[in-house]
């Protein structure tokens, strides 16, 4: 019978105690001890010179690698366990961390580098020690073949839970797929797909042609299903069924329901509702949406801080849906822009951070609240909007430039009254979402704005947002 999770971490426990590498049992004093000992590692890598960092010796102590090794194992039990055992998880890194200091480079060495990082974030909030701790990894792992094994995992803790906060994504794919053919290279399946699995959230969140995101993950499916790593499968199936129904592919708009998967019989460990406010924002189902992101608001793997690369994609989403209800139901504005606000002060934080990949959503965002709370101020209000699309547009973003001008179309002809430029910028939106190849989106549009859509226009783009662009994301 396959061994529970607790039993093996007992097991490992009681090993390597006999190997005199001593861990807490209890979760008080483990918690406790976790803390402390991440603050002092933290503290004890950034004391140490870079240069002696990057001329570590190679680990020989036989003893020391026989106690990494189980140490690596302990950790990933601790991580499936779940909350109980999250402080050995983060006690098993830092004493990785604090052996490679002593006693020199071993096979976990970059990854512990790595994973310091990423708890740094978790646990600290800390987004520039865990970018030099994800740098030196990586630079371990570029200077020592013996690390090499490690690449797969390395790719993805470093890509899709730090370096996503500083640097853009659409650097993202090549090291992805290299992890990927680096894990099955060295029979690292499991971290291969999920660097697969990551490359093509990077296609998404980067506004690639839906057609291309669709076709790969038809290739990536078959792969993770033949190897049997279903719960990638499974993520990769919620991405597929996106990108059908945004192609009006499917017959559902909102539901994961069609060629890729049926969310009914499909079981996630986060389950499809974080891609649902997706659908429900595109096809104008803003009260589903928002009541998504309120009972779904503190779902641990939407940190903003160590959290997936997707999940500001998500909470930006959510926070939409609070906005545009807010600006549509009255009775319950205070309610949405309670949630929002929350939302948006998160993104807001990682914009100030330096994160580059929200750069647009914070836009966006500050020109909904401006719409809800600066009526009188419509130019201003206006010059926002544009700005935002010009944003979007200029980051290659053509999902998010076509929102944007979707929205600014509904406060034109919602709160400004004026059914020419909005005709303009729906016009425009449509283009955009065609380029993206969402033409249920486009079909979506063209039945709820038959009203302002009535008559024929020369250009899809508005005049302010050619002068700015000078072309960038349009298509003659």
């Amino acid at each position: 019978a396959e061994m529970r999770f607790e039993d093996a971490i007992g097991l490992f426990l009681t090993i390597l105690a006999d190997l005199g590498c001593r861990f807490p049992r209890y979760r008080i004093v483990g918690r406790l001890e976790a803390l402390v000992s991440l603050r002092r590692t933290v503290s004890m890598v950034k004391q140490t010179p870079v240069e002696m960092l990057e001329s570590l010796p190679v680990m020989t102590n036989s003893s020391k690698l026989v106690s990494a090794a189980l140490m690596s194992r302990l950790g990933l039990c601790a991580w499936f366990g779940g909350k109980r055992s999250f402080y050995l998880l983060i006690l098993t890194i830092t004493k990785m961390v604090q052996m490679t200091l002593s006693f020199g480079l071993f096979e976990f060495s970059a990854t512990s580098f790595s994973d310091l990082g990423w708890m740094t974030l978790i646990m600290m909030g800390d987004v520039d020690a865990a970018q030099s701790f994800a740098e030196l990894a990586l630079k371990m792992e570029e200077n020592n073949k013996l690390l090499w094994t490690g690449k797969a995992k390395l790719s993805v803790v470093i890509y899709v839970h730090i370096l996503h906060h500083v640097k853009t994504l659409h650097s993202f794919s090549k090291p992805l797929l290299e992890g990927y053919q680096s894990g099955m290279r060295t029979g690292d399946k499991s971290f291969a797909m999920w660097a697969l699995l990551n490359n093509v959230v990077v296609l998404y969140m980067t506004g690639k042609p839906l057609k291309v995101i669709e076709e790969q993950c038809q290739t990536s499916i078959t792969q993770t299903v033949e190897l049997k790593e279903e719960e990638k499968a499974s993520c990769l199936r919620t991405y597929w069924q996106l990108s059908l129904n945004l192609m009006g592919s499917s017959n559902n708009t909102v539901e994961f329901s069609g060629k890729a998967m049926d969310e009914k019989e499909v079981l996630l460990s986060t389950g499809p509702s974080h891609v649902t406010c997706i659908l429900v924002k595109m096809s104008g189902r803003y009260e589903l949406g928002a009541h998504l992101a309120i009972e779904k608001r503190d779902q641990q793997f939407l940190r903003m801080k160590g959290g997936v690369m997707d999940a500001p994609l998500f909470w930006f989403h959510r926070c939409l849906c609070m906005f545009a209800m807010a600006r549509t139901n009255k009775a319950k504005e205070r309610k949405y822009m309670a949630q929002a606000k929350r939302i948006h002060k998160e993104l807001t934080n990682s914009l100030k951070n330096k994160n580059p990949n929200v750069m647009h959503y914070v836009s966006l965002l500050n020109t909904e609240k401006a719409a809800l709370k600066q009526k009188k101020n419509q130019d201003y209000v206006k010059k926002l909007y544009n700005d935002a699309i010009i944003m979007a547009a200029r980051g290659g973003y053509v999902h998010d430039a076509a929102l944007a001008q979707e929205r600014f179309a509904d406060f034109l002809r919602g709160i400004a009254g004026d059914f020419k430029e909005a005709k303009y910028h729906l016009e425009g939106a449509i283009q955009r979402y065609t380029d993206w190849v969402a033409m249920g989106v486009v079909e979506y549009l063209h039945n709820k704005y038959q009203d302002v859509l009535a008559g024929s226009s020369t250009n899809g783009y508005s005049k302010y947002d050619e002068i700015q662009i000078c072309g960038v994301g349009a298509q003659s």
